[in-house]
């Protein structure tokens, strides 16, 4: 499932009243969102009170659920359409489109972070007014115009309230507006879609499922791909015939570098500005700078995701090896990297990307995938002193570092599904229980 975004107006001859309309509807479903989700969290604090007070074990499914079942029947709603219902009566302006799958996105939400909020590992999510507000797929309609095949969307608001916008494709160096043409034809399915207002433009996120393209390719062809520092993404087939170095760190960190520069500089402007437009104009240009640094970034995982699919079909590889990268964030040498480079969104990217063409993307354990040579099998220590080669002190084997991980990742068999299954994960939990012995 992938996002794309739309730039998207009004049209018609007196627009003024529509934009008010859409601008209060987005304002105001904010509020709403943070009214939804404060909520939910009144809730469960509630009902651990009621636990607490009548002395029954949170374990206790069966005297828990009498508990709620009461808390349900006194409310006259069930606790998951309860934040639908009180939006209705508070918000009635917000249409019933938007207020369903608000409910259900700050539902999911929720649920999802519940257990760290209720720790207090982290903060209960708040929802900003520049933010995506969610809307129902079922009130969208795509058209196409008889004169010149132009698309059209019409926004269903209620029986008697419509809402048509034109699109901007602009260059389409994407391929938008091919993949609304796909929408209207039912070759892509679509999710709910997103509204958001960012300045004077309205921009609209539609999640879309892709088809698979049927292409036959050989599962036993295996692409290793090792993600690095010097070099983003290593990729290689298993026999270590082809492979390719894809991106450059360079290029990378310095204009992310640069960013990060230019947002300090403008800080510490705003830190010595007194309170007032003034420090709001200049707090206005961080936040444009931190959307630059993200789209850019994102941008760069996008182009490296595609090189990797484009090796893969290239080579008729029918699946695609990564490492499990999950808590490797936890080692402090890492924090520079991780800051500037998010290998989980690049990952991300190369799966999605994977599966509209039937590749198999399988994760697999990193432990020694660096320093094992690819030649003999042989592991030692110190084989990969320098950051980009690899010297085996066993066969004499010389290999650019990250080729020869890529490879080992190709050819590895130690499948992994959870962070748990991982060696270095084991061998770390055996030396916390020795410290602790």
């Amino acid at each position: 499932m992938r996002t794309i975004k739309l730039r998207i107006s009004v049209v018609g001859k007196d627009t003024s009243p529509t934009w008010k309309r859409i601008r209060e509807i987005l304002n105001t479903s904010c509020k709403a969102a943070n009214w939804i989700i404060a909520g939910y969290y009144m809730n469960d604090h509630l009902m651990d009170h009621l636990y607490d007070r009548k002395k029954i074990d949170p374990k206790d499914k069966k005297a828990t659920k009498e508990v709620r079942d009461d808390f349900i029947k006194f409310f006259d709603v069930a606790l998951s359409t309860m934040g639908y219902r009180e939006i209705r009566q508070k918000f009635p302006n917000i249409p019933a489109c938007i207020a369903s799958a608000l409910n259900l996105a700050v539902n999911q939400s929720y649920n999802q972070n519940k257990f760290e909020v209720l720790s207090g590992l982290r903060s209960l999510q708040t929802y900003k007014r520049n933010g995506a507000i969610p809307i129902h797929k079922g009130a969208f309609r795509f058209t196409r115009r008889k004169i010149d095949k132009a698309h059209r969307i019409t926004w269903i608001l209620g029986k008697d309230e419509h809402i048509r916008f034109k699109i901007y494709y602009g260059r389409d160096k994407a391929g938008y507006h091919t993949t609304v043409e796909n929408i209207l034809n039912g070759i892509c399915g679509y999710g709910n879609p997103s509204l958001k207002l960012k300045g004077k433009d309205l921009f609209l996120y539609i999640p879309v499922k892709d088809p698979e393209r049927k292409i036959a390719l050989d599962p036993n062809i295996v692409v290793g791909v090792d993600l690095g520092i010097a070099i983003p993404a290593y990729v290689a087939l298993s026999n270590g015939k082809a492979h390719a170095p894809l991106g450059n760190k360079e290029d990378f960190l310095r204009v992310r570098q640069q960013m990060q520069q230019r947002k300090r500089r403008v800080h510490s402007s705003c830190s010595m500005a007194k309170s007032g437009h003034g420090r709001h104009r200049i707090c206005r240009a961080v936040e444009k700078i931190e959307s630059k640094e993200s789209n850019f970034a994102k941008s760069y995982n996008h182009f490296i995701s595609k090189r990797v699919i484009d090796f893969a079909l290239k080579n008729n590889a029918g699946t695609i090896h990564m490492e499990w990268l999950k808590g490797f964030g936890a080692n402090e040498r890492n924090k520079f990297i991780l800051r500037n480079w998010s290998y989980f969104n690049l990952q991300t990217d190369i799966e999605y990307k994977a599966k509209r063409y039937g590749i198999n993307v399988i994760k697999i354990d990193p432990y020694h995938t660096s320093q094992t040579c690819s030649a003999c099998g042989n592991y030692e220590e110190g084989q990969r002193e320098k950051q980009n080669e690899f010297i085996c002190k066993k066969c004499g084997f010389v290999l650019n570092a990250d080729h020869n991980a890529a490879i080992n990742i190709a050819r590895s068999s130690k499948i992994v599904t959870k962070k748990q299954d991982t060696e270095y994960d084991k061998r770390h939990k055996q030396d916390d229980n020795t410290v602790e012995a």
